[in-house]
């Protein structure tokens, strides 16, 4: 996840395995990947595992990403309990990635790269794009272009940053679907799909 590495701390040791189930999205692509033998994939702000867990129980070749120790921790541990292995880095998506160009296969992240200003998840997006091989495939989750609930302040267009709540303080930029194919130049686009009215779906293959 992106955002203060303290402050993700807290939530994860607070609440844990903040989500249990893999996203049926997520499953859906990974299933796609089996099928077309796409092997070493990327999770980008894995949290506490739910994705590595799933891919690792898969027999991928899955690393998971992530700023907070604590979410690690966590995915960790729940591999050892399903007797999986998955390599776990702790790196902040909104500097460069620690991985050398065109290395992975595929790529996921949920929800995640648009905890930035525009500028940044725009630079995320190009390290994507980096570590992605041609042919290789992404599927990426963002916001919908709505405001986000609660009191905030939006500090540039489409930039919020709640003043309330878990994750206040931190920043969330909001896409539009329009928006996205152009976010991922280097990729051809497969699909953009809005999902239960708050969520962006992209999906797309390198070019």
């Amino acid at each position: 996840m992106v955002g203060s590495v303290t402050q993700w701390d807290e939530i994860f040791k607070r609440d844990g395995r903040i989500f249990l189930d893999p996203a049926p999205i997520v499953v859906e692509f990974a299933e796609r990947l089996k099928a077309g033998g796409y092997n070493r994939v990327l999770d980008i702000g894995c949290g506490s595992g739910r994705h590595v867990v799933h891919m690792a129980q898969a027999n991928m070749e899955i690393y998971g990403l992530d700023n907070s120790p604590a979410a690690l921790r966590l995915a960790g541990e729940w591999l050892a309990e399903q007797a999986q292995a998955a390599r776990l880095i702790q790196a902040d998506a909104r500097q460069p990635l620690p991985f050398r160009n065109h290395v992975f296969d595929a790529l996921i992240s949920t929800q995640v790269i648009h905890h930035a200003c525009l500028a940044t998840v725009q630079a995320t997006a190009g390290e994507i794009a980096r570590v992605v091989r041609p042919g290789g495939v992404i599927l990426v989750s963002v916001p919908l272009g709505k405001d986000p609930v609660g009191e905030s302040i939006e500090i540039e267009s489409r930039t919020f940053v709640p003043l309330s709540g878990s994750e206040k303080g931190l920043l969330h930029h909001i896409f539009l679907p329009e928006e996205l194919p152009g976010l991922f130049a280097p990729f051809e686009t497969i699909d953009v799909s809005v999902r239960g009215e708050v969520v962006i779906v992209y999906q797309g293959v390198k070019r």
